[in-house]
């Protein structure tokens, strides 16, 4: 099996197929050759589990990523037709298929599809539809609202687009112990008063993660919460011009309880001290971090903004009490003080979706269910 991969990123696409890889190594003697489009802290991770390589001429392939005009060698043509008798290939995000026309025309084709509407819209606008409507034999929605998205905008043929959600190691995480002593050292990390209640974002500075709507969050909570009440945002790269903007918000709205950690190698422990985890993505298709939070039996709150929505709906009555109309500020608030205010209701809903990942998104249950669908394109 020939895998094209965008990126080795700590990012939920890449993150989600490590899982499957893994169990892939596992539970099953296919051989799997993976093929990073571009690099990233998790390019050894993926050596663990497959045989990696690197397409010839990347300055090309950045290029083609980018949808700049350019001159493909034969060196990069050659590359793909030596893998022309692999029985499978499988294209890990839409960026992927960028490389659709350069495979051969017999091995049947996978697209898994982590994007939503605005991130679909975008890759596309430079390139044609054709190749993407017409070579795979397969495309994997990575949740409910994503396949809504490929049958009606790009009326694929519903019968071969499967709805797969995706999935975490939950079982680890479930199992992991509270650190009291670690957690105190990331509340001085994060300025967090010892009597402050916690409320979590993570993600990159970029605007589908909506950490700009974290600032104003954190000012109307605190404008309408005497108790103290800190959020911490983790992750994003301090030398985006994303940041910028975003410290010039929190500075001109003089929002003091509001702390941006960057990136952390073990986010776990975060997740454990929150009381809350604030999903503002202006649109996720289905969050990974979204599930880590419910793996550690923490609640979260999550504007309608993709596949969240059907997590927590599945949940149970108390986790699905955590969901606010679009970008519907006060409700969010809502959502968050009523979690704050009543700890039964926040030991409830993190139950359930503790509850429901553990059911429903461990890779030990969801991995094969996803396999189920690739092995028979495999003969």
């Amino acid at each position: 099996m020939l895998v094209l991969a965008h990126e080795a990123t700590v990012t939920g696409a890449p993150m989600n197929l490590l899982h499957l890889l893994r169990w892939v190594r596992d539970h099953t003697e296919v051989e799997v050759e993976v093929a990073l489009l571009a690099g990233g802290p998790m390019w050894s991770r993926f050596e663990e589990v497959a045989t990696v390589s690197e397409l010839p001429c990347p300055e090309v392939v950045a290029d083609l990523l980018a949808a700049r005009p350019v001159v493909v060698p034969r060196r990069l043509r050659a590359w793909f037709r030596q893998r022309a008798d692999v029985d499978l290939v499988y294209l890990n995000s839409i960026s992927s298929t960028t490389f659709l026309p350069f495979l051969a025309p017999d091995p049947p084709v996978v697209v898994h599809v982590h994007e939503l509407e605005v991130a679909l819209r975008t890759w596309f606008a430079p390139r044609s539809l054709e190749v993407f409507r017409n070579r795979p034999d397969r495309w994997i929605a990575a949740s409910g609202a994503v396949r809504r998205v490929l049958l009606d905008e790009l009326a694929l043929p519903e019968e071969r687009v499967l709805l797969h959600h995706e999935f975490i190691d939950a079982a680890a995480i479930a199992a992991r112990d509270r650190d009291l002593r670690l957690h105190e050292r990331l509340r001085n990390q994060g300025d967090v008063p010892a009597d402050a209640a916690v409320v979590l974002g993570m993600g990159t500075f970029d605007w589908r993660k909506g950490a700009d709507l974290f600032v104003p969050l954190a000012a109307e909570v605190a404008r309408r919460r005497r108790e103290p009440v800190q959020f911490v945002w983790v992750g994003g790269d301090f030398h985006q011009p994303e940041w910028f903007q975003l410290d010039s918000d929190r500075q001109r709205a003089r929002v003091e309880r509001v702390s941006f950690v960057g990136p952390v190698a073990d986010p776990v422990p975060w997740l454990q001290l929150a009381d809350v985890f604030a999903l503002t993505s202006h649109e996720d298709p289905y969050p990974l971090v979204a599930l880590e939070a419910g793996a550690a039996a923490t609640p979260v709150v999550t504007y309608r903004n993709g596949g969240a929505v059907e997590l927590l709906a599945a949940a149970g009555d108390a986790a699905a009490r955590g969901v606010a109309d679009h970008l519907d500020l006060n409700g969010l608030v809502d959502r968050i003080l009523a979690l704050l205010d009543d700890a039964d209701l926040r030991g409830r809903a993190g139950r359930q979706l503790q509850d429901r990942v553990r059911a429903a998104h461990d890779v030990a249950e969801a991995a094969p269910r996803l396999w189920s669908d690739l092995e028979p394109l495999l003969s």
